[in-house]
């Protein structure tokens, strides 16, 4: 702390120059070495100020920053406001530095005062010489020490302060007291001086808070020798002490064992003597205080609480209080109590969701009787079975936990102590979810209706098979002693075939490949062969015709003309022929034995239909394979109006169709 308030004393006060870099304004100056440094210190002297005319005088600029020289070829401006620099032979010159120092001589014809300037990057100092026609007797200089300046000018009393001290003729051995009246006088610590300034470092005095005390400063020179000066700086400083809010900033360490003991550092601000520690509500023995360190004995964990009972594990407030001042500060959650019981391992740390499982776990702190916890699932977690208890070693067989879902459940295992609620967390423990898989589907492929066996890996508990998304009924199951169970399905009759378009008309069921999904009602966990089943069709034909019926046939009646020169006999025209697709739509093939009309409807000899096909004869179609057959009415013969009507039967393998024609002779 010392050094860094000197740092700021030094730097604040520099004196502020304007901002100027040196340049080389004339031809033969030298240039600089090095980058000039920013906010440098500059301390100029001269061989003689107060030369003659035409003489010589030396000004040397003494560079440092921080305390330390510049480096070497440092640039140095130096610019006179009379007479000429020797090597330039102009009012500018650049010099550079060695070990911190450069120098410029400077010379004038003519009398009167000259301004030289040196500058370094954003600083100049300046300093006077005087050439003069005839030697200046100087008077001698004075030897008595003078105080200008003292700061800061305020302090605490505790001491520790760092001041500046500037005047001059300050030689050593120096002493530095304060004197606060009474007959009561503090020394300070010297910490570096010179023949202008003065480092000292405050000392500390009795003071009571939100009080002050203005000192006389007194400065010694050559303390202890013949030639020992002092000079007096009245009420020059003043020891305040305030009414401080302490404030936390650390604790070290952050956590011990809940019996207390643990000696612990508070690092802060503003400590006042007397001070009290408090860890929750129970106060902490002190050690010793300081204005930025505390030093206290953690209390047990149980005095911590309320009624001072109970176990305290986890973080607690630690509160630091100024009693004189009535001012505390809280680091929330500063200090965290841990158990003394602790886990070093557990074995295993996996097993069946269905329990069983036989856990070794050693430590140190347990404590008969006890309860081993295992933190997964809901409800609090899962106790398990304690079957030994010693001080370093528990042995408990876990219970069986009831699957949300296919995942995992894992949780830590925790030991908690019944008698004193001493508690440890170990390592986590995983209850395994078997997942299912599917193996083998026989036979493949099979038919609607038909009785399939679907192996599967791990299968836990009722379940669950559905063949291209609808559920298909378990006809039977076998354990096959190796892991995998083997379940009779019989595939739906519900399934939807895939189908092929026939050209003359419908569709015509294809093989089809489905899903089959195997699912545990007890774990909900599922398993899918993707296709893994192919379903064919019924092997059957399908009758169908396309249009499904005849529409009605109409023939044009010409009566004709009986009185025309020749007579015009009446005539008839036939109807335009219709046309009917016999299709085959399934998948074995469809075998036409028949198509004719009946001959004792009068009617069927006014139509034409073709191809007839007697009962001796069939025509047999493949699957979407067609036959068409043409009706054409020709009407009544003589031509005449009139209506026939007339059934057509077609006979196949796959049924009989009848369809009615009707015949308009108009």
């Amino acid at each position: 702390m010392f050094a860094l308030l000197a740092l700021i004393l030094i730097f604040g006060g520099c004196k502020a120059e304007s901002p100027t870099t040196p340049t080389v304004t004339s031809p033969g100056a030298p240039s600089g070495g090095v980058t000039p440094p920013t906010n440098a210190t500059i301390n100029l002297t001269v061989s003689n100020a107060n030369p003659l005319v035409n003489s010589n005088v030396v000004i040397t600029a003494t560079v440092t920053q921080n305390n330390q020289n510049v480096p070497n070829g440092t640039a140095v401006q130096f610019s006179t406001t009379l007479g000429t620099f020797t090597d330039t032979g102009t009012t500018i010159t650049i010099r550079t530095t060695t070990n911190g120092v450069a120098t410029a001589t400077l010379t004038s014809a003519t009398a009167g005062t000259a301004t030289i300037t040196a500058t370094v990057n954003n600083v100049s100092k300046s300093t006077t010489v005087t050439f003069s026609t005839q030697p200046v007797t100087q008077p001698p200089p004075s030897t008595t020490p003078t105080v200008t300046s003292i700061t800061p000018t305020t302090g605490r009393p505790e001491g520790g302060d760092v001041i500046t001290i500037t005047g001059t003729n300050f030689n050593g051995p120096i002493r530095v007291l304060f004197d606060l009246g009474n007959g009561t006088v503090k020394e300070a610590f010297v910490n570096s001086f010179t023949s202008t300034q003065i480092i000292a470092v405050t000392p500390r005095i009795d003071l009571a808070a939100g009080t002050t005390q203005a000192a006389d400063v007194i400065v010694i020179t050559q303390a202890g020798t013949a030639g020992e000066q002092r000079v007096v700086k009245a009420s020059a400083f003043t020891f305040a002490s305030a009414v401080l809010t302490p404030v936390i900033r650390a604790l070290q360490p952050t956590s011990g064992p809940i019996d207390g003991g643990t000696r612990i550092t508070i690092t802060g601000d503003a400590f006042q003597q007397p001070v009290q520690v408090f860890f929750n509500s129970a106060e902490a023995q002190l050690i010793s205080v300081t204005f930025n360190t505390i030093i206290v004995m953690s209390p047990r964990a149980s005095d911590t609480t309320p009624n001072g009972s109970g176990v305290v594990t986890g973080p607690v407030d630690v509160t630091v209080k100024n009693i004189n001042s009535n001012k505390s500060t809280t680091f929330s959650g500063g200090f965290r109590y841990v158990s003394k019981m602790a886990i070093t391992t557990a074995a295993p740390t996996s097993g069946p969701f269905t329990g069983g499982t036989r856990i070794t776990i050693d430590g140190v702190g347990f404590d008969d009787p006890l309860a081993v916890v295992i933190s997964a699932g809901t409800g609090g977690g899962i106790a398990a079975q304690v079957i030994r208890v010693s001080a370093t070693e528990v042995v408990a067989i876990t219970s069986g936990v009831q699957p949300s879902g296919c995942s995992d459940i894992a949780g830590p295992i925790t030991v908690t102590n019944t008698a004193n609620g001493d508690s440890a967390t170990g390592p986590v423990f995983t209850f395994r979810i078997p997942k299912p898989l599917i193996t083998n589907i026989a036979p493949n492929p099979t038919s609607i209706g038909a009785t399939v066996n679907v192996t599967v890996l791990n299968a836990v508990g009722f379940a669950r098979i559905t063949i291209g998304g609808v559920a298909a009924t378990i006809s039977g199951q076998t354990d096959n002693g190796n892991g995998t169970t083997t379940f009779a399905v019989v595939v739906p009759s519900t399934v939807q075939l895939n189908t092929v378009s026939c050209p003359a008309g419908g569709t015509a069921p294809a093989p089809t490949a489905f899903d089959v999904t195997y699912t545990s009602a007890t774990t909900g966990c599922t398993d899918t062969s993707p296709k893994g089943l192919t379903v064919n069709p019924a092997a059957v034909p399908v009758f169908n015709t396309n249009p499904i019926a005849f529409n009605t046939f109409t023939a044009t009646f010409n009566p004709g003309n009986p009185a025309a020169i020749p007579p015009v006999p009446p005539s008839e025209t036939p109807s335009a022929p219709q046309t009917m697709q016999i299709i085959n739509n399934g998948t074995a093939p469809l075998t036409v034995t028949g198509i004719a009309t009946n001959p004792a409807q009068p009617g069927c000899a006014n139509f034409v239909f073709g191809p007839a096909i007697p009962p001796a004869m069939a025509v047999t179609l493949n699957e979407c394979e067609a036959l068409p057959v043409t009706v054409t009415y020709k009407g009544p013969t003589p031509p005449a109006t009139a209506t026939d009507v007339c059934t057509l039967t077609i006979t196949t393998n796959a049924g009989t169709k009848q369809f009615t024609l009707i015949g308009s002779s108009q």
